[in-house]
């Protein structure tokens, strides 16, 4: 029930932050820690596309930690909302 929670709410910051920052682009750490993410969940889309943040925002606790502290590093998502969801 908690995971439940956990992932609702990590889902609707990662949705709230990619509204308001639509054309912010991935930073360079970002993109090479999420890279494989990226291409095991949303290998169709372009990085830095609107389309790979809606499809890493499906993703979500499945994302690994690696990308997941860089996101949080790089102010893409909420640290709270990931530090009880590693997995890797």
């Amino acid at each position: 029930m908690q995971t439940t929670r956990l992932m609702a709410a990590l889902m609707a910051g990662m949705a709230a932050l990619a509204a308001a920052s639509a054309a912010h682009a991935y930073s360079g750490r970002v993109k090479s820690a999420c890279k494989r993410d990226f291409y095991k969940f949303c290998p169709a889309y372009k990085v830095g596309s609107p389309e790979l943040r809606a499809c890493m925002r499906s993703a979500g606790g499945n994302i690994s930690s690696r990308c997941l502290d860089a996101l949080a590093d790089a102010g893409d998502i909420p640290r709270k909302y990931h530090s009880s969801q590693r997995k890797r």
